[in-house]
């Protein structure tokens, strides 16, 4: 399942209500003028709520702020409200049907981020069904009307035959399109695609470009894959020190492939001392993904480390 498009930057969702005074100063601004009847204010005054931004968190209260945008016609507060209905929340159960209803009026009114997110809607789960064809002409017009995720999300599409018949090249052109939006998910890819040369000349610099310029804007995956190439000399020099930054900057925002490759050279003595301590730490880091195959990996070398395990993993970085 893709991940949802929001209406505002969200942040992450625990209480920071000892966030200090200026985190509090800009809650009560922004409460003054939402309970004075500023409408352009319930969604930020709802996601301070919902992410115990200078107040304890209080999904009840952000709920009854997006309520009064969607009774105003404001479809941030839709998709909003959607996504609260789509993932569920304290005290909220998961409700796709809802979801859907709020993206789907926020659409009619012209809203990319209500088109994107009835697309992701159309990939299934949770009482609603997949339909691909749906999923992807729904990211097509959430390109159409700017949302880089609906033109990234369409050539992920394109490459993989979903919804429609595979095509290589309307997938390129559609991550082209993402990226000059602004996509760092695109320029992560489009760093695949040369790395392997699917789709596109294999250019190992390419690959390099691509995957600096999805790191500079923050995307841990893009992180991680300069963690690989720095690693195995893939347009680059081997550098393991290089390597061990990029991997480090990748799990510290939560990118469990980098605490695997972590654990690796940590195990091997790469950019670091052997030790295997230390690798038995990351690997069971890596071990929590909700991913099978990286939980697998990740499981079997710490069973190795721990001794219980003789067979041989081949350990490959990237």
């Amino acid at each position: 399942m893709l991940a949802l498009a929001l209406s505002v930057s969200g942040g992450a969702a625990f209480a920071r209500a000892d966030a200090g005074p200026e985190a509090k100063a800009t809650f009560e601004a922004t409460l003054r003028d939402a309970q004075g009847g500023d409408a352009t204010r319930y969604v930020d005054l709802a996601m301070l709520y919902l992410d115990g931004e200078g107040v304890t968190r209080d999904v009840p209260q952000a709920l009854a702020w997006l309520r009064k945008g969607v009774a105003r016609g404001d479809t941030d507060a839709m998709v909003e409200l959607g996504n609260i209905y789509f993932d569920g929340a304290d005290g909220v159960p998961k409700n796709r049907r809802a979801a859907l209803m709020l993206y789907s009026e926020a659409a009619r009114l012209g809203d990319p981020n209500g088109m994107y997110n009835i697309g992701v809607s159309h990939e299934g789960g949770n009482g609603l069904p997949p339909d691909p064809r749906v999923a992807l002409a729904w990211y097509l017009k959430a390109a159409d009307a700017g949302s880089a995720r609906g033109a990234y999300s369409a050539g992920e599409a394109y490459l993989a035959g979903y919804g429609t018949r595979r095509d290589t090249a309307k997938g390129v052109a559609m991550l082209r399109r993402a990226i000059e939006m602004g996509s760092a998910d695109a320029m992560n890819e489009m760093g695949r695609l040369h790395s392997e040369g699917s789709g596109v000349k294999q250019d190992h610099a390419e690959a390099v470009r691509f995957y600096a310029a999805a790191a500079s804007n923050d995307l841990a995956a893009g992180m991680s894959n300069l963690g690989v190439v720095h690693h195995n000399g893939e347009g680059v020099p081997v550098n393991y020190t290089e390597a061990m930054r990029w991997f480090q900057r990748a799990a510290d925002r939560g990118y469990l492939e980098a605490w695997y490759d972590l654990g690796i050279m940590c195990e091997r003595g790469q950019g670091i001392a052997a030790n295997d301590e230390l690798a038995l730490m990351m690997y069971r880091k890596a071990a929590q993904s909700d991913e099978p195959e990286l939980r697998r990996k990740a499981q079997k070398a710490v069973n190795r480390l721990l001794g219980l395990d003789d067979e041989e993993d081949d350990g490959s970085i990237g």
